[in-house]
């Protein structure tokens, strides 16, 4: 059986609307794969979430917005997994990602992270992204509106979800243009 690996990059971790949507998420896949998830602001080694990644076979992104970017969770563990770009970590595994906003805010940074992923390895499946509103949920519920196709909903999980199970099958020997491993972190201005 596959691996899947979830991160909730929120500062909320497991009591907040990221910990929600991870627990739909689940049970849509657990007759599927496997799931584990992590909730990055409870991590206290990287160690552990390099091998979670190291067996995991695709990797789901879900953050909240804040102050136009993701979690601070989400951005320390980029910053900590700099050095294994382009490696077995990330090439090539298939990654989908879920960001949650109030009102605004959430498609920039769906956008930026799938671009950060893109850079680190990450295989980015169609349609795996997707950004879910208390603004849309809300225009939704309402009775008269033409426009309901046009907002992301949790019924658009099954869509992304299924693309990102296909791509869990690809498997292709991807390369890695060269990364500077030792020195990332050498102070270069004088």
């Amino acid at each position: 059986m596959k691996q899947v690996l979830i991160l909730n990059g929120s500062p909320n971790g497991s009591t907040g609307n990221c910990a929600k949507l991870i627990t739909k998420i689940e049970k849509l896949l657990k007759s599927i794969v496997k799931v584990r998830v992590v909730h990055l602001d409870k991590l206290k080694t990287n160690t552990s979430l390099i091998n979670e990644l190291k067996k995991s076979d695709g990797v789901l992104f879900v953050t909240g917005t804040y102050w136009d970017s993701w979690g601070s969770p989400m951005q320390a563990m980029f910053e900590d997994l700099t050095e294994f770009e382009g490696t077995h970590v990330f090439l090539g595994k298939p990654c989908a990602v879920f960001v949650l906003m109030h009102s605004v805010g959430g498609k920039g940074i769906l956008s930026r992270m799938q671009g950060v992923l893109s850079t680190l390895g990450f295989l980015i499946p169609p349609m795996t992204g997707m950004v879910l509103s208390l603004v849309s949920q809300l225009a939704k519920s309402g009775k008269n509106s033409k426009h309901k196709k046009d907002f992301w909903d949790l019924d658009d999980l099954n869509a992304i979800l299924g693309n990102f199970i296909l791509a869990l099958d690809i498997k292709i020997p991807w390369q890695s243009w060269p990364v500077d491993r030792d020195n990332f972190r050498s102070v270069w201005l004088k």
